[in-house]
C-alpha cells in the first residue's frame, strides 16, 4: 500500500468502486472523520461531492489527473471549500484513484502570508531610503544653526538655535536607528504571558486614556525561544494602536492559543503561538486594510511607521503579523513558531 502518512496534505486512496481503501491523518484532520470509521465506504457518497464517474473511470483506466479548483466539501464540522487534485494509480496490478486535497483557505492564508512578507521588505527599503534623504539635509541645517548662533549677540536668542540643535540632533539619532540594523539580542526562552503583561503595564502607567484589558490566555502554552525586548516592542505598537482606536473606556482584549500544523508563508511549523490584540473601536477602512503595514499607511494622523516596525520584528522570529477589521472587531494577530532558526 502507498505510505502517506508522511504527507502534510490531506490524501485519501479509493479502489474503483469509489470505497475508501486507505486515508491519512491529515485527511482526518480535515474531514473531521476517523479512517476506521469510513473504510471500505463510498467516499463521494459520504462527502456528498458531485463527481463525473464517466471521468473517474477514464482517470483510473488510463492513469490521467485532474485537478478541481476551489469545490465545496461536506466534512464533519460543515461546508468547506478545497482544491482536489485526482490521480489515476496502479498498484499491485490493482487500478485506485489517489485524492490529494487541501484547504482553499490553506492557499489563499499563504498567498496572504507572502503579500505582507514582500510588504515588509518594501516598507524596509523604503524607510533606509526615507532616512538617507532625510540625514543628507539635517546635517546642513544643524550646521547652519551652529554658525548662526556663534554670530548672535544675546543668549536669548542663542536658545532658538540650541533648540534647533538639539531637534537636529534627536532626529539624527532616530535617523541612525532605521539606517543600521537592531543590536542583536540574545534569544531566551520565557513565557509569552511575561510580555504581554509587561505590555499592558506600560500601557496603563503611559496612557490617559482609561481602556479596560481583557486577558484570555491559554495557561498550557509552553515557553517560546524569542529576543523578549524585540517581541515587546512589536506588541506594544499594537496595543498603543488599539488603545488609540477605542473611545473613552474601550475594551481591548489580549489573547493566547496554541496553533498545531500551521503555515506560515510557504513553511509548515508543528507548533505556532498565536497572539491576538482585539479592540472594540470603530475599525479599519477597508480600502487601507490590505496595505496597513506599509510606513505612511495608518488609520489615524501619525507615520504609520509602527506597524511596519512591527511587522519586521516578528518576521525576524520567522512570524507573521495578520489583520482582520469591521466596525467593533479589530484584530491584529502575532503567529510565532516555536521552533525556527534564530536570527
Amino acid at each position: 500500500m502507498i505510505s502517506i502518512e508522511v504527507l502534510s496534505t490531506a490524501v485519501v486512496l479509493l479502489n474503483e468502486q469509489c470505497q475508501v481503501k486507505q486515508m491519512n491523518q491529515s485527511a482526518e484532520r480535515l474531514l473531521g472523520v476517523s479512517a476506521r470509521h469510513i473504510l471500505e465506504q463510498n467516499f463521494f457518497e459520504l462527502i456528498r461531492f458531485e463527481f463525473d464517474y464517466s471521468s473517474l473511470s477514464q482517470l483510473v483506466d488510463q492513469n490521467q489527473s485532474c485537478f478541481i479548483e476551489d469545490t465545496p466539501l461536506r466534512t464533519a464540522t460543515g461546508i468547506t471549500r478545497v482544491n482536489m487534485m485526482a490521480s489515476g494509480r496502479e498498484v499491485d496490478r490493482e487500478s485506485f484513484l489517489l485524492l490529494e486535497i487541501q484547504s482553499s483557505e490553506h492557499h489563499s492564508h499563504i498567498r496572504k502570508d507572502m503579500e505582507l512578507q514582500h510588504q515588509s521588505e518594501v516598507s524596509n527599503h523604503l524607510i533606509r531610503n526615507l532616512a538617507h534623504e532625510i540625514k543628507n539635509p539635517l546635517g546642513g541645517i544643524k550646521g547652519a544653526a551652529q554658525l548662526l548662533e556663534r554670530k548672535l549677540p544675546d543668549e536669548v536668542s542663542r536658545r532658538y538655535t540650541q533648540i534647533i540643535i538639539q531637534e537636529s540632533d534627536r532626529l539624527g539619532s532616530l535617523v541612525d536607528k532605521l539606517l543600521l540594523p537592531a543590536a542583536p539580542e540574545p534569544p531566551q526562552l520565557i513565557n509569552i504571558h511575561r510580555i504581554t503583561e509587561q505590555v499592558v503595564d506600560i500601557i496603563t502607567l503611559q496612557s490617559e486614556e482609561q481602556s479596560t484589558f481583557v486577558r484570555d490566555y491559554d495557561p498550557s502554552l509552553p515557553e517560546i525561544r524569542v529576543s523578549p525586548g524585540q517581541i515587546q516592542q512589536a506588541l506594544l505598537n499594537l496595543v498603543k494602536n488599539a488603545v488609540e482606536a477605542v473611545s473613552h473606556n474601550g475594551k481591548i482584549t489580549l489573547r493566547t492559543r496554541i496553533l498545531m500544523q500551521h503555515t506560515i508563508g510557504k513553511t509548515q511549523y508543528k507548533q505556532v503561538i498565536r497572539i491576538d490584540v482585539l479592540d472594540n473601536g470603530p475599525g479599519i477602512a477597508p480600502e487601507i486594510t490590505r496595505d496597513i503595514f506599509f510606513p505612511t499607511i495608518s488609520g489615524k494622523n501619525s507615520s504609520g511607521l509602527g506597524l511596519s516596525i512591527a511587522q519586521s520584528l516578528v518576521q525576524r522570529h520567522a512570524g507573521i503579523i495578520e489583520v482582520t477589521s469591521e466596525p467593533g472587531n479589530t484584530c491584529f494577530s502575532i503567529f510565532l513558531p516555536l521552533e525556527h532558526n534564530h536570527e
